[in-house]
């Protein structure tokens, strides 16, 4: 009798077969059409969920209800057939003439079966939030109609909605799909390989000895390790497990706030999707839609990214010299010298980022890295893979992938939709009108709009959709491409930690055993930077390296310290604790100087100067009423 286990062997066996295609047709050995390899990428990976998870969760020690595993052989069938009924007459559907050859029936029912199981695999692996998006959309679609005002479109029938779903490239198959398949399927690959050969310790290791002498080192060891699994992960709430683990409870020990160190790796995890030369994926779905290039684009994220984590930086340095709290104990700070001659493993990201700089193709460059992975592993028998070991990373770049592909798949609907109903110009339309009265209060309401359609929602679709909405609206009105679009990406993203549904924040307090929504209020405090910056970014481009020389390097000066002012006035900490009146010159100062201008930066220094003119003779008095706690 099938069950569940005697599914696994065949997943493995597929899990790997899909890496060793995806390597072979995107790397450049094989060649094949784009339409066919989406096709096949997306067919595979529905078969994979179906496989890996079941439609409901199983407590341990209990079997599952058998009635559930026959449903899943049946949405594994229908994945194969929806599959196989394009890739069987793929020609005829790459020649066909779209919205003029007519769709069967059978066509209609293949789109159909396509679209609902693409809905339940995300379900399953992403849980509701996008689902409920994708199914607005879906039902926006068929009867907007019917609908009054703005939001009544002209009507479009049952078939041409398929057509437009399953059997063109705009909808399941299309862009989010055809840059989940090829450049992210590589990086989640890359990822894979680094965490199994070992790099993740190497660089946890490396942040403890370089924070072992700085007050609250574990919260600064947090930033750095989750800047980098974050990265890489495309998953914020994934990387609060994976580093947190870790960190949070160090955290704790050494005097912060359950809450507290919650909040930090939440802010650091999900910062990682913001952070060059990755940026979960997001860069390259970015660089496609936009046009503008790989380097163009983690270009312009840099500053704003880096100033991200300096802010974060800055508030846990002072709200640990304000609370006195200790670095890092001895026992868990690693042999230095250990750590040193490990720092070869560090070689395949700078490898990755040379082939990026020098111009290779994205995938080309994610191949080579996975490669420089495996060649650097080798010089290690603790480091290296063995046959089992390859095979059982390769099965996990393609798990590692399922969710990011569905997901894409499911944005597709969306995208489809906006397309065919022409919602999406009438969005424009209505922010355009607002703007041309305030800017300002149009830049609020679609940070807004992105912070509702992130919840929830893995960074990569949730960018899609925000972008499909937003950025052309701000476009419109003049603004920069590549402006337009990272102000989408930022509030989409930060989302995960902005209350009341902050799914990293959760993660955080679940390992920190903290109150949820105090971590999420903690969390959105300690990211406060990056609320501000995409404002910053939009009205001067100069914070994202655009413009002359000199106008650039005035920006990062300024920004700089600007963010120690900002967190300074945040964390009531400056020169000395500050009071109530002191923060707010802080917190205001901080703002002109992130705002590039000559003469906002002049009065943001003359502010940080009168507060620390105040500050410095009680410096000596706090520090020595801290002792005495202390004591």
């Amino acid at each position: 009798m099938i069950s569940r286990e005697t599914l696994k062997p065949v997943a493995t066996v597929l899990a790997i077969g899909l890496a060793i295609f995806q390597i072979y047709f995107t790397a450049g050995f094989g060649v094949m059409d784009s339409q066919m390899l989406r096709v096949i990428h997306l067919g595979t990976v529905l078969t994979l969920v179906f496989m890996y998870f079941p439609p409901k969760k199983v407590a341990e020690g209990q079997k599952e209800n058998p009635l559930w595993l026959l449903l899943d052989l049946v949405l594994i069938c229908g994945a194969f057939w929806s599959a196989y009924f394009l890739v069987s007459d793929i020609d005829y559907y790459l020649e066909r003439i779209r919205y003029i050859d007519p769709v069967t029936d059978m066509e209609a029912a293949a789109s159909t079966v396509a679209v609902l199981l693409v809905l339940e695999a995300t379900r399953r692996v992403a849980g509701v939030p996008l689902v409920v998006v994708s199914s607005c959309f879906l039902a926006y679609g068929m009867w907007g109609q019917y609908l009054p005002g703005i939001l009544r479109h002209d009507g479009v029938s049952y078939k041409m909605l398929c057509e437009q779903l399953y059997l063109v490239t705009e909808g399941l198959y299309g862009i989010p799909l055809a840059v989940s398949s090829t450049m992210i399927f590589a990086f989640v690959m890359f990822g894979c390989f680094l965490q199994n050969a070992g790099l993740g310790q190497v660089f946890l290791d490396l942040a403890c000895v370089a924070t072992r002498r700085s007050k609250g080192g574990p919260a600064k060891v947090s930033i750095f390790a989750s800047a980098l699994f974050g990265s890489i992960s495309g998953s914020a709430v994934a990387n609060v497990y994976s580093t947190g683990t870790f960190t949070i409870p160090l955290m704790k020990r050494v005097g912060y706030a359950p809450s507290f160190a919650g909040a930090v790796e939440a802010v650091s995890s999900t910062g990682g999707q913001l952070m060059p030369p990755v940026m979960g994926a997001t860069a390259f779905v970015m660089a496609d839609v936009t046009g503008a290039g790989y380097m163009a684009v983690a270009t312009a994220a840099l500053l704003p990214s880096i100033l991200y984590y300096f802010s974060l930086l800055m508030m846990i340095h002072f709200e640990a010299v304000r609370k006195d709290i200790g670095v890092m104990p001895a026992d868990q700070i690693p042999d230095a010298r250990s750590v040193y001659r490990r720092l070869y493993h560090i070689l395949p990201i700078l490898i990755l980022i040379y082939f990026l700089v020098s111009g290779r193709s994205v995938i080309s460059s994610a191949y080579l890295g996975t490669l420089s992975v495996l060649i650097v592993s080798s010089f290690s028998s603790s480091t290296r893979f063995s046959v089992r070991k390859l095979l059982d990373t390769l099965e996990g770049s393609s798990r590692n992938a399922l969710m990011i592909s569905t997901c894409s798949a499911c944005a597709g609907i969306i995208v489809a939709m906006v397309s065919i109903t022409g919602i999406g110009y009438k969005f424009i339309s209505l922010i355009t009108d607002l703007g041309s009265f305030n800017i300002l209060l149009l830049l609020v309401l679609l940070m807004f709009t992105c912070f509702v359609l992130g919840m929830g929602v893995p960074a990569t679709p949730a960018y899609i959709i925000v972008a499909t909405l937003g950025a052309p609206a701000l476009m419109k009105l003049g603004i920069p491409t590549l402006a337009a679009h990272l102000f989408v990406l930022y509030y989409a993203i930060l989302s995960e930690i902005t209350p009341p549904v902050c799914l990293s924040a959760y993660a955080g307090a679940s390992i920190a055993k903290a109150n949820a929504m105090v971590t999420g209020w903690k969390a959105f405090r300690l990211g406060i930077v990056a609320y501000i910056i995409p404002f910053m970014f939009v009205f001067q481009p100069s914070l994202l390296l655009i413009g002359d020389t000199f106008t650039v390097v005035q920006s990062v000066i300024t920004a700089v310290v600007g963010v120690v002012a900002l967190a300074g006035g945040m964390q009531g900490y400056f020169v000395t604790e500050a009071a109530p009146w002191e923060r707010v010159l802080l917190i205001f100062a901080g703002l002109t100087l992130l705002y590039p201008g000559l003469y906002t930066d002049l009065l943001g220094l003359g502010l940080i100067a009168a507060v620390a003119l105040f500050e410095f003779p009680r410096r000596k008095s706090f520090r020595s009423k801290t002792k005495e706690e202390t004591l």
